[in-house]
């Protein structure tokens, strides 16, 4: 009989014989599957990138939005089952309301990652509760600090600089580390990325990435930053060649 059969997955307070928890493998196996999703910390700001794809070969989603604001200094990106992280966005949002009516501030880093985080370990503890199928990646600002946290279903929680999660995220890391090294701002890191991004999809569509930034030029994370990655890497295409072709000149005089 195999462990599946012998009803070790009907819930996360059940372990195999060897040691494993099957639900939160499935849910860990799924997100790996899902849209990518993409964070990283820049010289002047926080970048936050999703795959917006309404048809992908995991399901058809009515609402395929993956970024969400929780106040005016702390958003979000997610990925996994959308009525998952949309559930626990609703959750964090009322949350922020009550921190706000107590202490008079909004939740920022690391305690709304820990509230988050221990809304998602509690459902990975009793019986009679299912894990979320979704993972997060959240920036917010907190004591004029920059900050960014990579949030797993388990409900671990790390603060780093750059994270990705998801389908083909193991092919963009190494392009974060770059950008890190870099030091550039947030839109030449958005054209870097953008860059890496079109050179992974054949079937690239300019309406597939969500894009939202915190700057002094945008000092909240309410508004969407509209960009047209196409366009801006073939203006970076045209600069490339132009410069190229003056330098060329330049040899020949």
């Amino acid at each position: 009989m195999s462990s599946i059969k012998g009803g070790y997955d009907l819930s996360t307070a059940i372990y195999s014989p060897e040691g494993r928890i099957f639900q939160l493998e499935y849910v860990l196996k799924f997100i790996k599957n899902s849209p990518l999703i993409v964070g990283i910390v820049c010289i002047d700001g926080i970048l936050l990138i999703a795959e917006n794809l309404k048809e992908i070969s995991i399901g058809k989603y009515f609402n395929t939005k993956k970024i969400f604001g929780i106040n005016s200094k702390s958003a979000l990106v997610a990925t996994g089952q959308p009525g998952d992280f949309g559930r626990l966005i609703e959750r964090i949002r009322f949350d922020d309301k009550i921190y706000v009516q107590n202490f008079s501030d909004m939740l920022t880093g690391n305690p709304l990652s820990s509230q988050i985080s221990e809304i998602l370990h509690i459902h990975t503890i009793y019986w009679h509760l299912r894990p979320f199928a979704c993972s997060l990646i959240l920036g917010t600002v907190s004591s004029f600090s920059l900050e960014l946290f990579s949030i797993l279903p388990t409900g671990f929680f790390s603060k780093c600089l750059a994270s990705a999660i998801g389908r083909k995220s193991k092919f963009i890391k190494p392009n974060l580390s770059i950008s890190l090294n870099l030091l550039k701002s947030c839109r030449q890191t958005l054209v870097l990325i953008s860059m890496y991004l079109i050179e992974m999809h054949k079937n690239f569509e300019l309406s597939a990435f969500e894009v939202l930034w915190f700057t002094k030029d945008f000092p909240n994370f309410r508004k969407q930053i509209p960009f047209n990655i196409e366009k801006e890497n073939n203006r970076r295409n045209f600069f490339i060649l132009e410069k190229t072709i003056k330098e060329e000149e330049l040899k020949k005089e």
